[in-house]
C-alpha cells in the first residue's frame, strides 16, 4: 500500500510539475540545495535522494543548464565541486510549492485532522523502524 500511494504520489507531482519542466528527482535536488547554505557535494546529494551519483551527475547537468544550479570548487577539496542553487532555482521552488501543497491536499482529501496525525506518527515510526536496519537487514546498535 506505502509503495502504492508514494508511486501515485510521484505520478500526481510530475503531472502538475510538467508545465514547469520538473522531475520528481529534480525537484527532490533542489529542494535539497535549498536548506545547504554552503551547497552540496554530487556524492552527497545523491545520498540524500537515494540516487546513484551518476544520475545525480544527469540530473545536476541539467539543472545547471535551465540556470537553476551552479557548481563551484569545493573550498576544502578543490578536486570536488558543490553544487548550489541559482536566485532563479529559489524562486522556481517557490512557484512549485503550490502544486505541492495541492498534490498532498488531494492525497489526504477525506482524512480528518485528528485520522492525519495518526497517518503521520505512523509513517515516522515506520521510517524510524528502517533507518535503524543496516545494509544486511541487522539492526543497528544505536
Amino acid at each position: 500500500m506505502l509503495h502504492d500511494a508514494a508511486r501515485l504520489l510521484k505520478a500526481d507531482f510530475e503531472r502538475r510539475a510538467r508545465g514547469y519542466g520538473l522531475t520528481l528527482l529534480q525537484w527532490r535536488v533542489l529542494r535539497q540545495l535549498a536548506f545547504s547554505e554552503t551547497g552540496l557535494r554530487q556524492t552527497e546529494i545523491a545520498r540524500r535522494v537515494e540516487s546513484s551519483p551518476m544520475t545525480v551527475s544527469d540530473v545536476l547537468d541539467r539543472l545547471e543548464g535551465f540556470g537553476l544550479v551552479q557548481r563551484e570548487v569545493d573550498p576544502d577539496d578543490s578536486r570536488a565541486k558543490r553544487a548550489r542553487i541559482t536566485a532563479k532555482a529559489e524562486a522556481l521552488l517557490h512557484e512549485v510549492k503550490g502544486i505541492v501543497a495541492e498534490a498532498y491536499d488531494q492525497a489526504l482529501a477525506g482524512i480528518d485532522p485528528a485520522e492525519r496525525e495518526v497517518l503521520e506518527r505512523c509513517l515516522q515510526q515506520i521510517v524510524a523502524n528502517l533507518e535503524t536496519t543496516d545494509e544486511d537487514g541487522k539492526e543497528d546498535e544505536r
